[in-house]
């Protein structure tokens, strides 16, 4: 059985971009024990993230363009799999914004619902909301917040 593991934006970009706790989440992907899963709504806010930093020059163009290719290539060959954000989704998203006692943002109850609707059983993510949301909904949680 293919456990799988979705991976938020927050810690999706430390694949990429060098940060705090980046050495751990490259270590997370090349163990393997998961299939990494990511959404739309990943690759809409991985882009928005990089041309952020590449607005805030700790980026360059260059580099922009070739993460934002290497991540939709890894998509188009499915090494990762890729979950398509679709009306189910978002119904899922407003329930989990209904029954969970921790608070979630728009877009953070779209990655968990997006988690959920793709089967996973390990949410990845630096953002302690959905790192508190994904426990209480019963996902097993790789805390890559900073401490």
């Amino acid at each position: 059985m293919i456990r799988i593991a979705y991976v938020d934006t927050s810690a999706f970009v430390k694949r990429f971009v060098q940060e705090s706790r980046s050495d751990e989440m490259d270590a997370f992907a090349a163990e393997g024990s998961h299939r990494l899963a990511v959404s739309s709504l990943t690759v809409t806010e991985f882009r928005s993230v990089m041309k952020r930093r590449l607005r805030m020059h700790t980026v360059t163009r260059e580099f922009l363009n070739t993460a934002v290719q290497q991540f939709l290539h890894e998509i188009a060959a499915d090494a990762l799999r890729f979950h398509a954000i679709e009306a189910a989704t978002f119904n899922l998203a407003a329930e989990l914004i209904d029954s969970l006692a921790s608070p979630l943002a728009t877009l953070d109850a779209l990655h968990l619902a997006s988690a959920k609707a793709c089967g996973a059983t390990l949410m990845v993510s630096a953002d302690k909301q959905l790192i508190k949301a994904s426990r209480e909904s019963g996902l097993k949680v790789l805390d890559l917040a900073q401490a």
